[in-house]
């Protein structure tokens, strides 16, 4: 695996692949050197180790393999993190933002006590055991401004959720990524008319859809919109 040739990205920051355009594979520099999150593949190339990100287990490599508009990563992101879950695409926001923080918000203590695990070596990442329907309740462990909210909860107030906390932590003119699994919502409702109704719902607040990616070759029934304030 150590002779594949990984270049940057065009598009988006920190962000590496290898192979032609209509068939990529993702990496970012692992920001701990030797050390996996998921079991993901570890690629030495000229003298620095990615870690190959996979879109069958990351909805948001997933979603830029479908090639989205704007580049909406840095170095120095802030990014709040709703559903962290153990950390998988945590730890590749955390490679991307080598200088920026990735706050983490779970709600099962089971997936933080792995979170912490996965992280601990992470200089930008901070663990927080909250509930994304509440906000507030968490706000005394964020003491920076967002620039990114990314959201994947698997809750029926999915758009809800991501409206309440941009409303209390999101800057104007930056974006949430939020990730729809219409099975969560309602399972006995037709998917394309859930995507109406939570699109519906986050347009009638004022928010911006820039764009909708269909994911569902990666994750069954989940789309992903890129939203900006």
């Amino acid at each position: 695996m150590n002779d594949i040739e990984i270049r940057p990205h065009p598009k988006y920051t920190n962000v590496f692949i290898s192979g032609p355009m209509e068939n990529l594979r993702l990496y970012t520099i692992n920001l701990v050197p030797g050390f996996k999150v998921y079991g993901e593949k570890l690629i030495t190339h000229k003298g620095v180790e990615y870690r190959e990100w996979d879109p069958f287990h990351s909805k948001l490599a997933a979603m830029i393999l479908e090639n989205p508009l704007l580049n909406i990563f840095s170095e120095n992101l802030t990014c709040l993190y709703l559903g962290a879950a153990s950390g998988t695409t945590v730890s590749h926001l955390s490679d991307i933002a080598i200088n920026g923080i990735i706050y983490g918000v779970e709600f099962a203590e089971r997936s933080i006590r792995q979170l912490i695990q996965n992280t601990i070596n992470r200089h930008n990442v901070i663990p927080i055991l909250g509930d994304a329907n509440f906000p507030e309740s968490f706000n005394n462990a964020i003491f920076t401004e967002i620039d990114l909210i990314y959201q994947d909860v698997a809750q029926p107030n999915q758009a809800e959720i991501a409206i309440k906390n941009s409303d209390y932590y999101l800057k104007e003119k930056d974006f949430i990524i939020l990730a729809i699994k219409s099975q969560s919502i309602d399972s006995t409702i037709k998917t394309s008319r859930i995507y109406e109704q939570e699109k519906k719902l986050i347009k009638n607040h004022g928010l911006e859809i820039i764009e909708s990616y269909n994911i569902h070759k990666y994750a069954a029934n989940h789309i992903m919109l890129l939203i900006r304030k």
